[in-house]
């Protein structure tokens, strides 16, 4: 059974959860679940959610620069 995620719930939307890939994922589990904030707070879970696709495109932008410096280093470029 797919696990949904508790951020996209409280918005009203059904967004299966991403564990590894979410940048609220932490040794196994959900940080926002653990930490037990709550999830009422609609502005919170938009503010929460805002933050991890910032975080997710910091971490992707990071990878891509990484990339582009190994690509450099090959022979010949």
């Amino acid at each position: 059974m797919e696990k949904l995620c508790t951020l996209s719930g409280v918005i009203g939307n059904d967004e299966e959860c991403l564990r590894g890939w979410c940048s609220f994922w932490e040794h196994g589990e959900c940080a926002i679940e653990r930490m037990g904030i709550d999830r009422t707070n609609i502005d919170l879970s938009y503010y929460l959610l805002d933050l991890r696709r910032a975080l997710d495109r910091a971490r992707s932008e990071e990878a891509a620069r990484a990339a582009r410096g190994d690509l450099a280093q090959l022979p010949g470029l």
